[in-house]
């Protein structure tokens, strides 16, 4: 702001005054200032400018999310950004890949960046710079899974109540052999939405067949391979809940691979693209990604400008998107 003061023939408080918009400067001295800082390339120090308004303020916030590929989260962050927007801030984000180690990483690059508050992920318990930052009363809310041994904001999807739903659908629809496919059993939801599962088919008065219960963390094209070959060994099952939108995909992959999609059922857990498009279409219970992303966002802005009181919990529920696959009965030789 010296440089353009001197070149412009005019004070530093002048500068200052026609960069922050501020009267008492006449049209030719605001053009000549104009003038000197495009020809200096100068631009704000927006960091420095809110460092000076709101004290700790630095109008960042960031997101640790476990997978920025996966379409869920994706739209979890965007939800964030359209709320951020609004309060003229930014959002830093990276994956951690559901590793614990890659998560504290990214906690700690955000923290030595001054963010005003955090959105995370969680991949594990809650150590080292996040719990510090709790601690000291940094604005952190959790989405999507439940934080382990702490207290704090959380959003999340109904995991055991939308489980429950699927599993419930296939059972009113005859079915009494179905196999559940899902994410990691070491994750909170994926062992909340197997819990799910596995009431709905005790309430039914079903078995719950060990065999028929496959978890662990693969992408879509080995999920393909793994539910194919499940669904050509001895006395498969009649129908599937895939409890993740990555399974989901690998389940319709298989099924259409082995001419199966209009004999097994199919019921999955998150929207996937393309839902509508496949014939029969794929019954989802979806969850609403950019609906979780806004309302952590929401409660973290709250937080920053100072609200104080209990953590909450807010979960969302949802219903079954009826498409086809869900509704595919056994036949009667399989019963």
């Amino acid at each position: 702001m010296r440089d353009v003061a001197e070149r412009a023939g005019v004070s530093f408080k002048t500068v200052s005054r026609v960069v922050n918009g501020e009267a008492g400067v006449s049209e030719r001295v605001t053009e000549r200032v104009e003038d000197a800082i495009v020809a200096l390339g100068y631009r704000r120090d927006e960091r420095a400018r809110r460092l000076r308004q709101d004290g700790e303020r630095t109008g960042t916030i960031a997101f640790a999310l476990v997978d920025v590929s996966n379409p869920f989260f994706s739209a979890v962050l965007r939800g964030i950004e359209e709320v951020a927007r609004r309060h003229d801030y930014l959002v830093l984000s990276g994956s951690t890949d559901g590793v614990l180690a890659r998560e504290r990483q990214l906690v700690d690059a955000f923290v030595t960046r001054r963010v005003d508050g955090l959105i995370i992920v969680p991949s594990g318990p809650i150590d080292g710079t996040l719990h510090s930052e709790l601690e000291r009363g940094t604005p952190i809310v959790f989405v999507d899974l439940e934080p382990i041994d702490v207290q704090g904001d959380l959003v999340r999807s109904d995991h055991l109540g939308s489980a429950a739903k699927a599993t419930e659908h296939l059972i009113a629809h005859g079915h009494a052999r179905i196999a559940f496919f899902g994410d990691r059993a070491d994750i909170s939801s994926s062992r909340l939405r197997l819990e799910g599962y596995k009431r709905a088919m005790t309430s039914a008065g079903l078995d719950v067949e060990e065999r028929h219960v496959v978890q662990g963390r693969h992408r879509s094209e080995q999920w393909r391979t793994i539910i194919s070959e499940h669904l050509t060994a001895t006395d498969p099952p009649t129908a599937m809940f895939t409890a993740q939108n990555f399974v989901t995909i690998g389940a319709t992959q298989a099924l259409h691979d082995l001419g199966l999609h209009n004999d097994i059922a199919l019921v999955g857990f998150d929207e996937i693209e393309l839902s509508d498009i496949v014939r029969p279409g794929v019954t989802v219970i979806p969850q609403y990604p950019l609906d979780l992303g806004r309302r952590a966002a929401e409660i973290l802005f709250a937080r920053v400008a100072g609200r104080r009181g209990p953590t909450s919990t807010m979960i969302l529920s949802s219903a079954v998107v009826v498409r086809g696959s869900g509704e595919i009965r056994p036949s009667a030789s399989s019963r």
